[in-house]
């Protein structure tokens, strides 16, 4: 069989031909017209999109490569944004064809709503609130009207746009179960979730579903501490109820960290880790990083620590304590033992921000510490021979033929020579953005 992407070959050709076309001397009706069939297109390439993920979910290709699942290999392979990529994946899911165990064709889990991204008539944006309408209906309803409901929204999506269709799936829901009676504990714990979606200031938005036992111990610890306090002269608390509830969290959480029990974390007592320089700190000035990355004020930062801070004095070289400057990271730390102690493991967080390997997000407090000269070849234990990497980099890209090494301060990992015959070192670019060793950050 001839490769597959040659067939696109004309498509590219029709491409070009679109790109060439003086759009300013078209006549308004061709141009409507050229919309429609172009969104049609696009349409039906969605449909070829879920057989090629389908296909490469069935075969394990991920595994296979080295990535943790499908979405991270569509994620490495396409640069894509991790929701888009695992949003593909869950698609191909519902809407790609599927094989039994023997290895019969099976019909899609949405064949009406497959049929109809096949013939190009709704777009993706239309396929993800049907197959969200569909799957988030009661047990009970979707196995008994299930079809039909994905039947009624593939017509509407025909005539409606996504939104308004999402508000014909409401009334739908309603319709089918007026009192959310039969969304019952089994529902709910399914679709359990929580979401904080941090902006580069550090702050966040939250969002998520939770069951009635987590909704319940929330609301009675945010009880006591969201209620109303007097403020200065016996004059009512000038928050709002939003904001004794988030002020009443932040609270819950500081007491919480300071009971001591919490687990571990990356084999660290749990941590609020801040790097900053010693002198921003002692003065109030510059920013410090978070260990999940966010960039704040030293000042703000400060506040923080309610005078409770573990100082941590790691020398970073030249760098300071930016480890990406010229000359940056951990000048020394040594130790005899086998395992990281809890202070180097934070010092390789104040270093490396996270997992070491390219393009990999896992945060520092879910890390392992990587010997780069396995200590039974004789390597040490210390920050100059230490790498945070995540536990499933740490079991897979050694076995690929991946090896780590120290370039300007900072880890950098040399890939097999059957990826890249240069074996030129890559460094994780997305924890320390301001790294000056090797830049290339491609995922494998």
């Amino acid at each position: 069989m001839s490769a597959p992407h040659k067939t696109l070959r004309p498509l590219h050709d029709a491409v070009d031909g679109l790109l060439a076309i003086r759009w300013d001397a078209v006549a308004r009706d061709d141009l409507l017209d050229t919309c429609r069939a172009l969104q049609r297109v696009a349409n039906r390439l969605a449909a070829v999109d879920h057989e090629l993920v389908a296909e490469l979910d069935r075969r394990g290709s991920a595994v296979e490569l080295g990535a943790r699942d499908t979405a991270a290999l569509l994620r490495a392979l396409l640069r894509l944004h991790p929701g888009e990529a695992r949003s593909r994946v869950a698609a191909a899911d519902l809407i790609g064809s599927r094989r039994s165990l023997h290895g019969e064709p099976v019909p899609p889990e949405l064949p009406i709503l497959a049929a109809a991204q096949a013939a190009g008539d709704v777009t993706v944006r239309h396929a993800q609130v049907i197959a969200r309408a569909v799957a988030t209906l009661p047990d009970t309803v979707r196995d008994e009207h299930g079809p039909t409901v994905e039947r009624q929204l593939v017509e509407h999506a025909r005539a409606f746009d996504p939104y308004a269709l999402g508000r014909i799936a409401e009334r739908v829901h309603a319709h089918l179960d007026p009192d959310g009676l039969l969304r019952d504990a089994g529902y709910r714990e399914r679709h359990r979730d929580l979401t904080v979606a941090q902006r580069p200031d550090g702050s966040a938005r939250l969002d998520g579903e939770l069951t009635a036992e987590c909704a319940e111990r929330l609301l009675t610890c945010l009880d006591p501490l969201a209620a109303p306090r007097p403020a200065a002269g016996g004059r009512r608390d000038p928050r709002t109820a939003g904001q004794r509830r988030h002020d009443g969290l932040l609270d819950a959480l500081i007491r919480l960290g300071s009971t001591g029990r919490l687990p571990d974390a990356g084999g660290v007592s749990t941590t609020v880790l801040l790097t900053v320089a010693a002198d921003d700190w002692s003065t109030g000035t510059g920013v410090a990083t978070t260990g999940h990355g966010a960039v704040v004020p030293t000042a703000i930062a400060r506040g923080w620590t309610g005078g409770d801070a573990r100082e941590l004095a790691v020398g970073l070289g030249h760098g300071g304590a930016d480890p990406g400057r010229a000359g940056g990271g951990i000048t020394g730390w040594t130790d005899a033992r086998r395992l990281f102690s809890g202070a180097q493991r934070l010092a390789m967080a104040a270093r490396d921000g996270g997992c070491t390997f390219p393009g990999c997000p896992v945060p520092a407090a879910w890390c392992q510490a990587h010997h780069l000269l396995d200590h039974a070849d004789g390597g040490p234990t210390t920050t100059g021979n230490g790498a945070l990497v995540c536990g499933h980099d740490h079991r897979v890209r050694v076995a690929q033929g991946w090896s780590a090494t120290i370039v300007a301060g900072r880890v950098a990992w040399v890939p097999p020579a059957w990826l890249d015959p240069q074996r030129t070192p890559r460094v994780n670019m997305l924890h320390r953005p301001t790294a000056s060793a090797h830049r290339d950050d491609r995922p494998p």
